[in-house]
């Protein structure tokens, strides 16, 4: 269940369990849902490390938001992390929107925190509307259809949780507010320039009213169900004997496969490449240069990295490799 009877949000029972007695590294921005996740898991008594990510991009307003995570982290008693990075320079050097470079920056920033106090448990403030926001997304956006977060992910060695996934936007306002806590607000969300904030203040409400409900529950159990599938492939993938002894796929195996087979064989292949998040139409360009009769040998993908078709196999040169 996603909140109490008294309408206080709940943790993920499955993110707890992955919790207890372990060491949490808690990714805080000092907005709204990072917030309430760090004052709930810390009633919990998980044990935690809160990490701050400064993407240098909206200036004084960064500043203040760090500065705010340092005196709630110290009124808590729990060490802060606080990292800086340049993300437009990074969007700029790996050929990736902002807004990816900026994630993918984080993420690294949680992986090295974990790293730091020895632990493989990073908990994300992401809630129910934030995974129908992603469904529509990535289904709008073609990158693997509408698949949904999942409370408990392991990717790059670590275990990553979303203990509020079952919580709305709606219900951790109210228990902040409740409480009388502050955060703080990123203006940047309310201003509908960006494609995920129209989906946030245009899409989602333009679809609860053709429907007459709150349709954000629906979209993620859908996206949810999608997810298990898209699991379930990668793992059958990840048994199928698809590359040489050098871990380069090999492309006579695909010959006599339907294009979708191909698809899903290339996605499952560059996302172990770590190429980052790779879209519908960029597995589609992989799929094009494959054919020996191909225009093209190479492509370039997200990240800087580049797909190369060379003597029946494909590889994937990092940036910088090629």
């Amino acid at each position: 269940m996603s909140c109490s009877r008294s309408g206080e949000p709940q943790l993920h029972p499955e993110c707890l369990g992955c919790m207890a007695g372990h060491r949490v590294v808690v990714g805080l921005s000092g907005g709204r849902d990072s917030v309430a996740l760090l004052l709930l898991l810390h009633e919990a008594g998980v044990s935690l490390q809160a990490c701050h990510v400064h993407h240098r991009i909206r200036g004084a307003q960064a500043d203040a938001d760090a500065d705010f995570c340092e005196q709630l982290c110290r009124r808590l008693g729990i060490p802060l992390r606080c990292v800086y990075i340049d993300a437009p320079a990074l969007a700029r050097q790996q050929h990736l929107s902002l807004e990816t470079a900026a994630r993918l920056a984080r993420r690294r920033a949680f992986a090295e925190a974990a790293c730091s106090v020895g632990t493989k448990l990073v908990a994300l403030a992401h809630h129910e509307d934030d995974r129908a926001e992603t469904a529509l997304f990535n289904l709008a956006r073609g990158a693997a259809g509408p698949r949904a977060m999942a409370p408990v992910h392991q990717a790059e060695g670590l275990i990553w949780l979303r203990p509020l996934l079952d919580c709305s936007r709606a219900q951790i306002t109210r228990m902040l507010q409740q409480r009388g806590c502050s955060w703080c607000e990123d203006a940047t969300n309310a201003i509908p320039d960006v494609s995920r904030n129209i989906i946030r203040h245009e899409v989602l409400p333009a679809l609860d009213k053709a429907l007459g409900r709150r349709t954000a529950p629906i979209i993620a159990r859908s996206a949810a169900v999608q997810q298990a599938t898209a699991e379930a492939l990668e793992e059958a993938l990840s048994l199928l004997p698809l590359t040489d002894p050098q871990g380069r796929l090999f492309l006579p195996g695909l010959e006599s496969r339907s294009r979708a087979f191909v698809l899903a064989v290339l996605r499952h292949y560059l996302l172990s490449c770590g190429v980052p998040d790779p879209s519908l139409a960029t597995v589609e360009r992989v799929a094009d240069i494959l054919p020996p009769n191909a225009p093209t040998s190479r492509c370039l993908l997200p990240g800087g990295f580049l797909a190369l078709r060379r003597q029946k196999r494909l590889i994937i040169l990092p940036p910088g490799a090629n």
